[in-house]
């Protein structure tokens, strides 16, 4: 299967993070191991964070594909941190780099995306303003983030399945309890 350029250039950018950190590689390192112009790489990205966000999409999307609902949410949360393991050069080497705060950034992103889903699901039926609801989600989506950020500080080293289960033990029964409480 022929692989498409932004596959190229996150193929490129996995090999050199093997070797360094994501603020000691440059679009001319990027673009000299594709064997391709920077016309070519800014075609497709504004700058190597753009990759970055654009390889962690990727994963994420596949990884939460149909996982959005009170059942299924902490699995899709085990395979955003199963493909973080596997792709751990990448996420370690842009945690280590100057520009940490940006994994945090995306992890919120994609845990939001999850999360808030699950919180209207489980509103159904229940009386709660939309500002409650996205609290309710932001709350939850900054502490399994912070969870997963000590998980990638400590060097990834638990198993996957097991923070997703402990997550999912805390939380359980949780949406459905606050949800009463904001309730009119």
């Amino acid at each position: 299967m022929l692989k498409n350029a932004k596959e190229v250039f996150a193929d490129s950018l996995k090999k050199m993070l093997e070797k360094k950190t994501l603020d000691h590689i440059t679009v001319k390192d990027l673009v000299e191991d594709c064997g391709v112009t920077r016309q070519a790489f800014y075609y497709h990205f504004s700058d190597i964070y753009a990759l970055v966000e654009w390889i962690f999409i990727e994963e994420a999307s596949a990884a939460l594909a149909n996982n959005r609902d009170i059942d299924t949410w902490q699995q899709g949360y085990c395979r955003v941190l199963q493909r973080m393991k596997k792709n751990k050069n990448l996420v370690l080497n842009t945690y280590r780099s100057i520009s940490r705060e940006y994994l945090e950034t995306f992890m919120y992103k994609v845990l939001y995306q999850v999360i808030f889903p699950v919180v209207e699901e489980q509103a159904k039926g229940l009386n709660v303003e939309k500002r409650h609801k996205e609290f309710i989600a932001h709350f939850y989506s900054l502490a399994v983030v912070a969870m997963g950020i000590d998980w990638v500080r400590t060097g990834m080293k638990e198993d996957p399945e097991e923070i997703a289960e402990q997550v999912a033990v805390l939380v359980k029964g949780d949406f459905q309890k606050v949800l009463k409480q904001y309730a009119t």
